[in-house]
């Protein structure tokens, strides 16, 4: 009797550490603790000898994070861990939300089926399974699926850390894959818009022609940071006896941010306008922010047409020489009255001598000039 009272507690030591090693582990089925996402300053179950044999992040398994890409504030948004291992079937993971600071992010809310729980630590809130959310006897990958607030205000990049436990369910330390990984959620950009309009080449120009007028080259730019309609609109000039109009080959141009795109602008006037100098303002409006603009102004002269030049009837056919075949003409008229006669040089009326004597005059001259 007394030699079995002496060796029960002999037995009786490996079983307790067996029971006391197990039902540490059996414990964090429920959960893992706190601070153990991978996140600066915390380490994982992986070194705190919670699941041991295996290295971090080892090849063959995965954890995913779906979050959104961007945060607007106070809104809510679902996120999703996904743990994959080929072999393992019970499943746990323990997440936190941080600002570039460490501080806590954001609030996440459990799911409906009661697959998660929340626990908070140095002011850090953590998201982790529950025993149900072990999801044992599921092979090969567990997901779980729940919501998170952002922040009420802008605290630029969020960073989400996330630890997960992909366990063969034997409830001892050996057999377990930790991984880790994180995921960052940037703030909305804020919208800027903005156009740049300039000249290229000549921002002066003259014609005497003012129905044919003259061309501008106009480059315009969306100097925002998202696409952008930009349109633009030519002034004109009315007056009372003619007007000068400016006539864009685009009014209505859609830009990527930071591209240029290249407009003619059409300076002119019509048969009654009268010589000047005529300012053509072109304004191009930013269709995302209307009081965005950019602006030049063309000044186009309408000059005077050069006078005709003098008559030259001394060149009877009109080649640009006055020679003898401008003579033969006139003689072969010589003595014929009327009008329209090509031979009546000085226009009185008759082709007679005085007529070949004009010619004669001016023989051998360059009319063509």
């Amino acid at each position: 009797m007394s030699y079995l009272k002496n060796i029960l507690p002999v037995w009786g030591l490996p079983v307790l550490l067996l029971i006391a090693s197990t039902g540490n582990v059996f414990a964090f089925s429920f959960g893992p603790p706190e601070e153990k996402t991978g996140a600066p300053n915390e380490g994982t179950c992986a070194d705190a000898n919670c699941h041991t044999g295996n290295d971090l992040n080892a090849s063959g398994g995965s954890l995913m994070l779906t979050i959104p890409e961007t945060y607007i504030p106070n809104e809510v948004y679902t996120i999703i861990v996904n743990l994959e291992r080929a072999g393992q079937s019970r499943w746990g993971f323990e997440m936190t939300a941080l600002d570039g600071n460490g501080v806590r992010a954001g609030t996440f809310e459990t799911d409906a089926a009661a697959n998660t729980q929340l626990a908070e630590a140095n002011s850090k809130q953590y998201i982790k399974q529950t025993a149900a959310g072990a999801a044992a006897g599921t092979n090969e990958a567990h997901s779980w699926e729940f919501e998170w607030t952002a922040p009420d205000t802008d605290v630029g990049p969020i960073t989400f850390y996330a630890a997960g436990n992909a366990a063969n369910g034997n409830f001892i330390p050996a057999g377990d894959y930790i991984y880790t990984t994180q995921a960052e959620s940037i703030p909305p950009v804020p919208v800027v818009a903005g156009v740049a309009l300039e000249i290229v080449g000549d921002m002066a120009l003259s014609t005497t022609d003012a129905v044919a007028g003259v061309s501008y080259t106009l480059k315009v730019t969306n100097t925002g940071n998202m696409m952008d309609t930009v349109t633009l609109e030519a002034s004109a000039e009315v007056g009372i006896e003619g007007s000068v109009l400016g006539d864009l080959s685009d009014r209505s141009i859609a830009l990527e941010a930071g591209a240029s795109a290249e407009v003619t602008l059409k300076v002119s006037g019509d048969l009654f306008t009268e010589p000047g100098d005529y300012a053509i303002d072109i304004t191009a409006t930013s269709g995302t922010d209307s009081t965005m603009t950019g602006e030049v102004t063309t000044t186009t002269s309408i000059e005077m047409p050069p006078p005709p030049p003098p008559p030259t009837p001394w060149d009877v056919n009109s080649d640009g020489t006055v020679n003898i075949q401008d003579l033969v003409l006139v003689a072969g008229q010589f003595g014929q009255s009327g009008e329209s006669l090509k031979g009546d040089i000085n226009g009185d009326g008759t082709v007679n001598v005085l007529d070949l004597v004009l010619v004669s005059s001016h023989f051998g001259e360059d009319t063509s000039n």
